[in-house]
C-alpha cells in the first residue's frame, strides 16, 4: 500500500509556504519523509492513506499528522473512532506553533516513528505498537496549558 504525505513548509507566511506532496510506500520513502520533516523550515506533513474509506465527497475518513523536532517524532491520529497522540516520552517538550500544536510528553523518538508510520503504511489502521492517549485524555487541559504559554 502506499501513502500520499504532503508536506508544509514555511508557515506561518502564506505568501512564501510550500504545500508539496509525494508518495510513500516502502521503508526507503519513510526514511526520506522522517529526513524532509527535520529539515529547518518544514512544519509538519499530513498523511492519507489510499487503502482508506472515503466520504461522500471522496474525502478521506482519516487525518495522520507528522512532525519532527529536534530528536522527537509528534504523531495526531484521527479515524472515525478515535482522535489521539501516542503516550510519547515525558522529556518530549510541547510544539506549540502557528499551524503544528502536540502537547507535551506525546514526542517519540524518530525510531518510533518511524515503526509508527511503517504499521500505519502497511495497515491502513492506527499503529498498536505504541499506547495511546485520547483526545479527551489530553485536550482540556493541554488547551488550558497552551493558553498560558507565551508567543
Amino acid at each position: 500500500m502506499s501513502v500520499r504525505a504532503g508536506l508544509w513548509s514555511g508557515l506561518p507566511d502564506f505568501d512564501s509556504a510550500e504545500h508539496r506532496y509525494r508518495v510513500v510506500a516502502c521503508p526507503a520513502d519513510v526514511d526520506l519523509l522522517i529526513e524532509a520533516l527535520g529539515a529547518p523550515g518544514c512544519n509538519d506533513a499530513t498523511l492519507e492513506h489510499f487503502g482508506r474509506d472515503t466520504d461522500d465527497e471522496g474525502e478521506c475518513d482519516h487525518s495522520v499528522v507528522l512532525a519532527v523536532r529536534g530528536a522527537w517524532g509528534y504523531l495526531h491520529y484521527v479515524d472515525p473512532d478515535f482522535s489521539g497522540w501516542p503516550v510519547g516520552d515525558e522529556r518530549a517538550p510541547h510544539v506549540n506553533e502557528a499551524y503544528t500544536d502536540f502537547p507535551p510528553g506525546v514526542g517519540v523518538p524518530l525510531e518510533v516513528l518511524r515503526a509508527l508510520v511503517l504499521e500505519f503504511l502497511a495497515t491502513a489502521r492506527r499503529p498498536d505498537a505504541v499506547r495511546w492517549y485520547t483526545e479527551a485524555d489530553l485536550f482540556p487541559s493541554w488547551r488550558t496549558r497552551r493558553s498560558a504559554i507565551p508567543d
